[in-house]
């Protein structure tokens, strides 16, 4: 984050701060220091350690089979348009079908744990494959003439020529897809009572009317949204320093 942005945060948080004292109603609006402190209890637990992990697991199982998946198949409809055309009804509908409709049959089929990870795969999928054959459709075709004048295996164009362009691509649909398979991934463990989890806990805070861990626990996923998306952007600039050099 830029200087600029740091200005802001701190102004909001300035706000915060005085709101908190002028409303002085936790369940409207939790003191800033209230959460703060909160924020220090939740993370000298171990149940909070426990239920990040567990989240994340099962986030990022379905993150990474929709990543392959999406990788694999949007480089074949790239390659091949015919492909593309009986591919795309499946992505139609992959596409247009709402989340919460994921979570809700995927639920009622599938265990509440393997939910998670299925409804991830469901709604970053599409996401990928698009990014992917965007980026397969972006490559100059006086590219393309080129490597039809030096014919190699189209695995080989595939790993040294294909997958090198589109590799922004693919990085832009990581880093999209990181922060939603994490939030989709906790809305359904909040309707599936899924436990140990992020979800799970909220579920219980709204049990309980406890606005201020509530704050606490989104400023956690915050921050850890943040941290997941600069990691992306350092690996994309050491990406392209690669590219440069």
């Amino acid at each position: 984050m830029k200087k600029r942005g740091w200005i802001t945060v701190i102004i909001l948080l300035l706000i915060w701060l005085y709101l908190g004292k002028a409303v002085n109603n936790e369940i409207r609006l939790p003191a800033l220091m209230d959460v703060m402190d909160t924020m220090i209890m939740q993370a000298s637990s171990p149940e909070f350690y426990q239920a990040f992990w567990m989240t994340i697991q099962r986030s990022l199982s379905g993150l990474i089979i929709a990543g392959i998946a999406g990788l694999i198949l949007g480089v074949l409809s790239g390659l091949y348009p015919k492909f593309e055309e009986y591919f795309s009804p499946i992505y139609l509908i992959l596409k247009s079908i709402p989340n919460v409709s994921y979570i809700l049959i995927v639920l009622i089929w599938t265990s509440n744990d393997f939910a998670v990870k299925t409804i991830s795969f469901m709604i970053i999928f599409p996401m990928t494959y698009a990014n992917v054959l965007s980026g397969m459709k972006s490559i100059d075709q006086d590219l393309l003439d080129v490597m039809e004048l030096y014919p190699e295996s189209k695995f080989t164009e595939i790993i040294h020529v294909y997958l090198p362009l589109i590799s922004p691509y693919v990085l832009a649909a990581l880093n999209n897809g990181l922060g939603l398979a994490f939030k989709v991934g906790i809305m359904a463990e909040i309707i599936g009572s899924v436990s140990p989890g992020v979800g799970r806990m909220f579920q219980v805070y709204r049990i309980n009317v406890d606005m201020t861990s509530t704050f606490a626990l989104t400023i956690w996923v915050v921050l850890f949204l943040g941290l997941l998306e600069l990691i992306i952007r350092l690996i994309r600039r050491q990406l392209e320093k690669y590219h440069v050099s």
